[in-house]
This record gives structure tokens, sequence and C-alpha cells, in this order.
């Protein structure tokens, strides 16, 4: 199956930010003038610089007023905040702003590296363990509407792996989120055997950190890398239960980048971890003894 490439709102927004930027710091503004010429508070413009916030096509022509930009180029710009403007199906259900920024930012990335102590990776999960993942954290007060739209947007998130040119995947596991299940035993063989058949793509590839490693860094831990095209900064996402924030700033990736060079040093081969999680597809699929009344 062939997925093809949609509008993208997400990283049209951080194009102009980057573009306006770049532009603001060579002609020496401050948030200021640049809140003063679109008539927004500070705050506001703030969130035009970064990208937290989308421009709007009269910003836009206002700028490139500003910095004496050819109507060529201005036309080109303008395009990209229209796209900027629409809503693609990921934002259009109910997800924290990092959550969805994420989604937009994994469509356009050429490689997505990702550690996982603890979890599969959503973009490798199956319906069923992603649904046994959320049970697991109903106790967080989770409405089941919200979890399943969640569960729903991780199912077309994993779309991205069936596209004509998918994106580089790299995935380091600990053995921990291989090992530890989905209390239902097919459900976490169905998911390994998901895993098994992803590794073998050609753009994918999956290793397991072992038991026999013993401690290491960050080893409960959950980040992503992801490396984009052109002029736009590559992103450091890190998640857990209750946080989620994205990063571009170059000490953030330096540094997150010498981690994960060291997490796949540490790592068994691809050959070696796929024949790890073809023992643990082999366990699970023995028959288990009957509970005595007394267990």
């Amino acid at each position: 199956m062939t997925v093809a490439v949609e509008a993208n709102p997400t990283v049209a927004r951080r194009r102009l930010a980057v573009y306006f930027n770049r532009l603001r710091e060579q002609h020496g503004y401050d948030l200021t003038k640049i809140a003063g010429l679109l008539d927004v508070n500070v705050s506001q413009a703030s969130r035009l610089d970064t990208g937290a916030r989308g421009f709007r096509v009269q910003d836009v022509s206002r700028l490139c007023r500003l910095y004496g930009i050819e109507p060529a180029e201005e036309a080109r710009l303008v395009a990209i905040a229209e796209e900027s403007r629409k809503r693609a199906w990921w934002q259009q259900v109910f997800l924290s702003d990092s959550a969805r920024t994420l989604i937009g930012i994994e469509q356009a990335a050429l490689s997505i590296s990702e550690f996982a102590g603890s979890v599969i990776p959503g973009l490798l999960q199956t319906r069923e363990y992603a649904e046994a993942a959320g049970r697991a954290a109903s106790g967080l007060d989770i409405d089941p509407r919200q979890l399943q739209a969640a569960i729903d947007a991780r199912m077309r998130r994993q779309e991205i792996l069936d596209r004509a040119n998918p994106p580089e995947l790299w995935v380091v596991m600990d053995e921990a989120v291989v090992a530890r299940g989905a209390r239902r035993h097919g459900v976490m063989a169905r998911q390994l055997e998901r895993v098994r058949q992803v590794a073998e793509r050609p753009h994918v590839t999956v290793q397991v950190i072992g038991f026999d490693e013993g401690l290491y860094a960050l080893s409960s831990h959950h980040f992503q890398i992801l490396e984009m095209a052109g002029e736009l900064p590559d992103i450091v996402y890190t998640e857990d239960i209750l946080h989620h924030a994205d990063k571009s700033d170059e000490k953030v990736l330096r540094s997150t980048r010498r981690l994960w060079d060291r997490l796949r040093a540490l790592a068994l081969s691809p050959e070696e971890s796929a024949g790890l999680i073809e023992r643990y597809i082999d366990d699970l699929d023995r028959p288990r003894p009957a509970k005595s009344a007394t267990d």
C-alpha cells in the first residue's frame, strides 16, 4: 500500500518561522519591533518567531515589506502561509499540542531515530497492544474517548512507513520492552511479530539492548531524533507519561546524538536483535500450564 503525502501545516508554519527568524536576526530587530509591526503582543510575536503559532497572510506581507522581499519570493511565502493555515488530520483530533506537532514533524522527517526504554514505539505498535497500554494507563483518569482518539491517531501515524518514500526509521529498545508483555500472551506475540516484520523492510532498523548490558543511562526513557530536510532544524522529542517537549537547539541535538550513538553501540546487532525477538515470540507461542487452585 502506498500512502499519498498531504499538505503539512505544521511544517509550513515552521518553515516560515525559520525564514523570518533568520531575517530578523540578520537585521538586528527585536521581538518588540515585530510585535508592533504585526499588531500583536510580544508573547505572540515570540510564538510566531519559534513556529509555535502560525503566520497570517497579512503578517507575511507586512514582513516582506519590512525586509524588502521581491514579489516572486513574497508570493512563495504567502503560499506557504496559506498552507500553514489549513487543518491536517492530526490537528482535528483530541491530542496535546506537542503530540500534534510531533505527528506533523514525523510526516516530513527524512529519518527518525527512536529509543524506547519501557514501551514499544508508537510507529511499531499494533492496535491491540496500544489498547492494552492505554488500559494500563487508565489509573491516570484518562477519558476513554480521548484515549481512543489517541490510539486511532497512533495507528494513522504509521502510514508514513507505507509511503513511496518513507523516512528511515531506526529503533533501539531495551530488552525490558520486549520481555514485559501485555497481560495476554497472544497480544504480545502478535506485537513482536509486527516488530519483526517491519524490521525486515529496507528502510527500518531495529536493535535491542540486552539485559546482559546491565545498568546504563536513560534505560527507562523514550526519545526521538527527527532529521529534517532543507532549512528546517532537526528535532529532539522527549516524552513520558506526564511531559512532552520538542527542542531544536544545537546543544540539545548534540548531546542527544552522542547518547544515541552510545545506545546503538550497546545494543545487539540488527541480526542478533531479530534472533532475540524471535526467541520471545517462540516462548509466547508455547502452551501455558493451567493454574492450580492454590496459584
